[in-house]
C-alpha cells in the first residue's frame, strides 16, 4: 500500500470515528434528558406520597442497591 493510499485510508477512518463520536454524544444527551424527566417524576411521586401522610424512607443516594434477586419489601406503614 502506498503512503498516499494509507494516509487516505487513515483520514477516512478518522472521519468515520468523528461521526460515530458525534452520534454517541447526541445519544448521551438524549439519555441525560430522559433521566432528568424520570428523576423529576420520582421526586413528584415522593412529594405526593409524603403529602398524603405516609412516611417513607429513601436509601442514601451514595449507597449501592442490594445485589439480591429478592424483591424489596416495603416499610411497615401501619
Amino acid at each position: 500500500m502506498s503512503n498516499t493510499a494509507e494516509v487516505d485510508a487513515l483520514k477516512a477512518e478518522v472521519t468515520h470515528l468523528r461521526v460515530e463520536g458525534e452520534q454517541m454524544k447526541a445519544q448521551l444527551r438524549a439519555q441525560e434528558e430522559e433521566m432528568k424527566i424520570c428523576v423529576g417524576r420520582v421526586q413528584e411521586l415522593v412529594q405526593a406520597i409524603q403529602m398524603s401522610g405516609l412516611q417513607i424512607s429513601l436509601p442514601a443516594s451514595h449507597l449501592a442497591s442490594p445485589s439480591t434477586s429478592e424483591p424489596s419489601r416495603p416499610a411497615n406503614t401501619q
